[in-house]
This record gives C-alpha cells, sequence and structure tokens, in this order.
C-alpha cells in the first residue's frame, strides 16, 4: 500500500510524544526500582549488622567464660579490641601466663563475625620443635616452651620429668612447671603440698573411653601422645576459682553454641553422667602448674604423688 492509499497518515508529532512518554514511564521505573532495592539492601544491611552485634555480644560472654576453664595457667587481658569493616568485625582478646607474678604475653584469639550471623574462631596452634632422633621433642609457643600432662589412668611408653632442668636455670629466673599426679586428690590434699607455688588445677574431665583411646594412641606414637596446656581444663588458684568453674561449666552448658557439647561432655564425665554432685569436693584434681624460681620448684623434687614434671615457660624475674 502507498502514501495515498494510506487510510491514517503517520502524525509524527503524536509518535514522539509516545516515545517520550515511554521514556519517561521507563526511566520512573528504574528509579522506583532502584529506590526499593536501595530501602531493602539497607534494611538487609541494618538487620544483618544489628544481627551480628548481636552474636557479637553472646559470643564474647561464652568465650569468656570458656577461656576461663580452658588452657593451663592462661587468663584473658582485660578488654577485647575489635576492628569492623562494612560486612564483617574482628575480636581480638589478649592472653597471657602469670609466672611466678610476671606477667608473659600468651598471644591472642582471634574471631571474625560477618552480618550473616555467622562467626570463626581463630586460633594458632603450637608447633613442636626438635629431630625425630630426639628422645622428646616439645611443644613451643611463643617462643617458650608449652606445659604438657600426663593424665593418671593412661598407659603411656616413657613419662619425661623435667625436675633435672631446674639445676640449670638461673635463680634470677622465674618458670613455670605442670605436675602430673598418680591418681585423683581432692582440692585439700593438692593444696596442703603445693600452697607456696600453686597457680593452676588440672581438673579430670576424661572417661574411662577417652583414657582407653590415650593409651591406644600412646602405644601407636612413637613419639608419644600428652595433653599439653593448650588442652586441659581447670581453674587458677584462689579462694572461689573452684565454684566459679562450676557455675562457668553450668551456664555454658545451658546454652546454645559450639561449646555446648563439649561442656555437656564435660559435666557428664565429672559427675559419672549425673550420678554424682558437682560440686568443689567431687572434683579430682590430677595435676597442678606451679611457679616460682627454680630454688622454689626444687623443694617437690621428692613428692611421691607427682608422676611426671614437664617444664613450661620461663622468664628473668626482674
Amino acid at each position: 500500500m502507498n502514501k495515498e492509499n494510506e487510510f491514517l497518515p503517520k502524525d509524527l508529532e503524536f509518535e514522539k510524544l509516545v516515545k517520550k512518554a515511554k521514556r519517561r514511564s521507563m526511566t520512573k521505573m528504574v528509579l522506583i526500582s532502584l529506590i526499593i532495592s536501595l530501602i531493602v539492601f539497607t534494611g538487609l544491611y541494618l538487620m544483618g549488622d544489628k544481627i551480628m552485634n548481636m552474636k557479637i555480644e553472646n559470643e564474647f560472654i561464652m568465650d569468656s567464660t570458656w577461656n576461663e576453664i580452658l588452657g593451663a595457667n592462661v587468663e584473658e587481658v582485660k578488654g577485647t579490641t575489635y576492628n569492623y569493616s562494612p560486612i564483617s568485625a574482628t575480636a581480638k582478646t589478649k592472653l597471657v601466663k602469670k609466672v611466678g607474678g610476671v606477667p608473659i604475653p600468651w598471644g591472642e584469639k582471634e574471631r571474625v563475625f560477618t552480618i550473616l550471623g555467622t562467626s570463626r574462631l581463630i586460633t594458632d596452634v603450637p608447633p613442636r620443635s626438635g629431630s625425630i632422633r630426639d628422645e622428646r621433642i616439645p611443644l613451643y609457643y611463643q617462643g617458650e616452651r608449652v606445659i604438657e600432662f600426663y593424665h593418671p589412668d593412661v598407659i603411656y611408653k616413657e613419662i619425661f620429668d623435667d625436675r633435672d632442668l631446674l639445676n640449670q636455670i638461673d635463680d634470677n629466673k622465674v618458670v613455670e612447671m605442670a605436675f602430673s599426679f598418680n591418681k585423683g586428690y581432692s582440692i585439700e590434699e593438692v593444696e596442703k603440698i603445693f600452697k607456696d607455688q600453686l597457680a593452676w588445677y588440672w581438673v579430670d574431665t576424661y572417661s574411662k573411653k577417652d583414657t582407653k583411646e590415650y593409651s591406644k594412641l600412646n602405644e601407636e606414637n612413637s613419639s608419644g601422645y600428652t595433653i599439653n596446656g593448650f588442652e586441659a581444663y581447670g581453674f587458677k588458684y584462689n579462694n572461689r576459682s573452684a565454684s566459679t568453674f562450676i557455675s562457668n561449666l553450668q551456664l555454658i552448658r545451658s546454652k546454645s553454641g559450639e561449646y555446648q557439647e563439649e561442656a555437656t561432655e564435660i559435666y557428664n564425665n565429672i559427675t559419672n553422667n549425673g550420678r554424682d554432685k558437682l560440686t568443689p569436693k567431687n572434683l579430682k584434681i590430677i595435676g597442678v602448674v606451679v611457679t616460682g624460681k627454680p630454688s622454689d620448684l626444687k623443694k617437690y623434687n621428692d613428692t611421691s604423688i607427682i608422676r611426671g614434671a614437664m617444664l613450661g615457660a620461663t622468664t628473668d624475674q626482674y
């Protein structure tokens, strides 16, 4: 059909108006979509940020409580630092050891939080240092030896005694040493012997199944399998620590989180699956950490209840 036969001639002005209206409509739709997306994104971000901060608050309490019962002669430095980014936050808590009253930096625990409500704990693993031909390969952390324990019910190929090393250390130093006992003792029995240099109690939190597995590991592992200070549960020496240990364990056991299952297992092991009461008198102490000058610790050289002794961190007294 040619132009002369067209029933309705094209209205160019009208077409321009239609195209202009379409562009305006499209622009308006894009702007509205962007504004809605921005509102939704901002809302989700604020919600995620709130969830992250709630997670930080809850995890801080649980981490601090857990740190009070896990780690031989280790304590937190007061105050945790937080570094924030738009989508995450990193919490760093510094740890120290008190050796003869002298604080020794003991690394830090780091936890990363995200606005998705997740968190991840970052910790260092202490390496063993030495040759495979050595009789014993010690653990080291922060340039210092890591204390290790021998459980009284575990069968070991060899049990080491570092008390001879006290003769080689200058008496201007202060040292940390872990004593493992030949059986479980009450808090009062332990305190009578070690009170002057006592820093930390090692509590028996292991089941018969655990000790059998450790015995098997020692049978299969030529270098031996000990429980290092990072894995040991207990409490520091003062008048209220046993009660605090129990209340901390009960708190963690009652709260859902990454520590709840382990706290419940510890509770069951200590109480014989709930048949015994969880009281300070029912806690079995199977080892201690003592600190002081080498001459202070030599008085325990002939203590009969000590099954093994492992040297830990050392530092100058002044």
